[in-house]
């Protein structure tokens, strides 16, 4: 149930159209539940972390080798205080031989990004969309995890199982993406804050996706409708209590800003192809399936997406693409340590998708809609990924 708001994605980029070629979604295995529950359906930790968590009243951003604070309504070039182990580079060429030219850079930079925001449907009105981009930055911070540890009686294996579930309960509801993005967010706050057994585990989830949906969609699933996708192994009731539940424990806090809006924004600064936001898109997604990924930032796991999907893709530059590169490396997202690390964990679970159980994220994204994406040769091969990213 695809909306019809402003926030709709751009045709290029709608992951919505029915895709009558693909099968039908699997059950979890039965540790959450029964099996064979599915009945037929019609397919209709870096330094930027803790010095961004302690001055919320700035941005920082940077090109090349300077970096810039946003303070007061302007960008002026920062101390060199060493508060930044390095800078992010999305592109390795730097603009040190043009100083009239790096000068420029941050008033490109805004307009860019008002541009970009607005292009996406991200922003009403390009007046407060510099303003918005700030806040988008700033919120980032306040949601991150501070580390990668399961409660008891949870592994990284079952919540991947559990997400790869709610991947196909997400796309059998043409759900927006950023309904998925934030229900595996709610997911890996709950697990966290809220006591749960492994026998509520896929009630927590479907629970999370439910509320994602009320946040982000005009049109609701039925309740009933849940629990049938579920087998009906919880009725109603447990389902509303553990919505209570949830919502209790996470103090009725549902905000977050996905990573794919960040994604989005490069992208589209960068004046990356089609081919290259799918492959970019579909890295990014593999992320939600692996627990080390919580601790990063979204504009960390955005940049190292768009950084591997580059690579992977190698696709010439012209000019004006060479110089958009460029420009869009003036938004940091941490140190470059941090960024190979995530393309590391990106490129190792890009390469060994199709061979695991939890792989509804490759079909998803081997469809023609998608480009065919994640059937690209070059993700097969395990050691020239992680070899790109060292």
């Amino acid at each position: 149930m695809a909306r019809t708001s402003f926030y709709d994605s751009k045709p290029l980029l709608d992951l919505h159209k029915a895709d009558e070629r693909r099968g039908l979604i699997r059950t979890l295995p039965t540790v959450f539940g029964p099996t064979d529950c599915w009945q037929p359906v019609a397919v209709s930790e870096s330094r930027l972390d803790r010095i961004l968590s302690a001055k919320m009243n700035s941005i920082f951003v940077g090109f090349s080798d300077e970096v810039w604070t946003y303070s007061s309504g302007s960008i002026s070039p920062a101390k060199a205080d060493g508060f930044l182990e390095e800078p992010l580079r999305l592109y390795p060429r730097s603009l040190q031989r043009f100083p009239g030219l790096q000068a420029l850079v941050p008033s490109l930079l805004r307009h860019e990004v008002e541009i970009a925001l607005e292009k996406l449907d991200l922003a009403w009105d390009r007046t407060f969309a510099w303003e918005m981009f700030l806040d988008m930055m700033r919120s980032q911070t306040w949601h991150t995890l501070p580390n990668a540890e399961l409660p008891r009686h949870f592994t990284d294996a079952t919540r991947a199982v559990l997400v790869d579930w709610l991947v196909q309960v997400h796309e059998l509801m043409h759900f927006e993406e950023e309904t998925l993005y934030l229900a595996i967010h709610l997911l890996n706050r709950s697990l966290r804050q809220v006591k749960v057994t492994t026998a509520t585990l896929q009630l927590l989830g479907i629970v999370c996706l439910f509320l994602a949906a009320k946040k982000e969609e005009c049109l609701l699933p039925e309740v009933s409708g849940l629990c049938y996708l579920m087998d009906h192994a919880y009725t109603k009731h447990q389902l509303l209590r553990m919505e209570r539940k949830v919502l209790t424990g996470l103090k009725f806090n549902l905000s977050y800003c996905p990573p794919l809006h960040f994604l989005l924004l490069l992208a589209s600064i960068s004046r990356c192809s089609a081919q290259m936001v799918w492959m970019a898109r579909y890295l990014l997604e593999l992320s939600l399936l692996e627990g080390r990924c919580v601790v990063f930032l979204p504009m960390q796991l955005a940049g190292a997406a768009l950084c591997l999907a580059r690579q992977v893709l190698q696709e010439p530059l012209t000019p004006e693409g060479e110089a958009a590169w460029c420009l869009a490396s003036g938004i940091h997202a941490g140190s470059e340590t941090v960024l190979l690390r995530i393309m590391q964990i990106l490129a190792a679970a890009a390469a060994k998708a199709l061979a695991q159980e939890t792989c509804a994220t490759f079909i998803k994204f081997s469809s023609p809609e998608t480009m065919h994406v994640s059937r690209h040769p070059g993700l097969k091969n395990t050691a020239a990924l992680l070899g790109m990213c060292t």
